[in-house]
């Protein structure tokens, strides 16, 4: 943006005599004029404040990678790494786990590389035996699900390099929904092959394993805090009460102690819980939240929604802006979502405020990266295109969204 410096320069005029002045009468303002005018100024400057400290971003073309449209693709923390599910879509039962699901044939995950720069994506190699992509990773490799011709799951993780898996579960039931924990902590949703309900796993960094039992509820998609040892799960009972559970899972004694839940819908299924969290990634070892938190879609609102179990207000939920399907923490802790209108900016300090950064409704993912600090992902039939992101320097054009919920 181009500045324009007005300098003021004062003459000195020396009067040889009296006569009129060749300058224009200054014009007096009416009332109405001078209010129209306070009315401009006024709302000028509340759009500079709601403008202020957004996200604005500088944005280049990395990539584009397969893509069959099921699970987003995860990245490492670092945002060299990217898992994505190619091949043939497999099915919603098997997705979800579901009692006779077969395993996925003609599925694939494809492991790439995201160079420096402006060099692009380069494909690393291909995981072709039966195997599912889940939205857990950590710096070492992501997390897998491996259905077996049993009805049995195994839970892997495979290595960002080398492809190679380590079996983490290995048993005959029915495992699933991993996530990785700090300090290489474990936890997933499992049951044996004869039940219809999830039981909770949990395995401590010494390898001991807690179970929750389901005692007539199913524990769902649990995900690992990314600031601290709590875990967050879903509960739902048998008359279709949707829960958040969040429990300090830092020994066996934490875990059996009381933990903190809040209802979020009744009339629910199963699928209500794994659509409140479709679109989320577990990434562990990116920078902490400002709060402990639990972000999640809201499937009755229809909106991203935070819940912050050991705030002062932990029986409430806090909305964001409507019609948005996915949200991450700027590098300021305010909130990048988006909307079907595109990439937005939600102040965390007054969430009326919302500011489009990009026309394209991308996924933004953050990376520990000061090159390229977050990836957006752009979804389409058959491939996902990647973009590099970081706040720029300078401030863009912006349109602002004020909502009141």
């Amino acid at each position: 943006m181009r500045l324009v410096c007005c300098i003021l320069v004062t003459a000195t005029v020396t009067i040889t005599g009296c006569h009129e002045s060749k300058w224009p009468k200054r014009t007096t303002l009416t009332p109405s004029q001078a209010q129209a005018i306070n009315d401009i100024a006024a709302r000028q400057s509340e759009i500079n404040d709601a403008t202020r400290g957004a996200f604005r971003g500088e944005v280049w073309t990395v990539g584009a990678i397969p893509w069959n449209a099921t699970v987003m693709p995860v990245a490492s923390p670092e945002g060299r790494w990217i898992a994505t599910a190619s091949g043939v879509a497999p099915s919603n039962a098997s997705l979800t786990a579901q009692d006779g699901a077969l395993p996925p044939e003609g599925s694939q995950i494809e492991i790439w590389e995201l160079l420096p720069g402006f060099s692009g994506a380069r494909h690393q190699l291909t995981l072709t035996a039966p195997l599912l992509l889940t939205n857990a990773a950590d710096a070492e490799g992501f997390l897998v699900e491996s259905p077996r011709p049993d009805g049995s799951r195994w839970i892997g993780k495979v290595d960002w390099r080398t492809g190679t898996i380590a079996w983490l579960v290995q048993d005959d039931q029915v495992n699933t929904t991993p996530t990785l924990g700090p300090q290489n902590r474990l936890a997933w949703s499992t049951r044996s092959r004869d039940q219809r309900l999830f039981s909770l796993a949990v395995r401590l960094q010494d390898g001991r394993e807690f179970a929750v039992p389901s005692n007539g509820s199913d524990w769902l998609l649990p995900s690992w805090s990314p600031r601290s040892m709590r875990l967050a799960v879903w509960r739902l009972t048998p008359e279709g009460v949707l829960s958040l559970v969040s429990m300090d899972a830092t020994d066996v004694q934490s875990l059996a102690a009381p933990a903190h839940q809040i209802p979020v819908m009744t009339g629910a299924s199963r699928w209500d819980a794994f659509t409140a969290t479709g679109n989320l990634t577990l990434v562990q070892g990116l920078a902490p939240p400002p709060v402990e938190e639990v972000v999640f879609y809201h499937p009755v609102h229809q909106r991203m929604t935070v819940w912050m179990p050991t705030g002062i207000n932990s029986d409430q939920l806090v909305s964001l802006a409507p019609d948005s399907i996915d949200a991450v923490h700027d590098d300021r802790g305010n909130f990048l979502l988006t909307l079907p209108r595109g990439l937005h900016w939600q102040s965390l300090s007054d969430l009326r405020n919302v500011v489009r950064v990009d026309h394209t409704p991308v996924y933004a993912r953050p990376t520990t990266d000061p090159m390229r600090p977050f990836m957006l992902l752009d979804p389409g039939r058959n491939v996902v295109r990647i973009r590099g992101m970081r706040p720029a320097a300078q401030p863009a054009d912006t349109t602002t969204i004020t909502t009141g919920d």
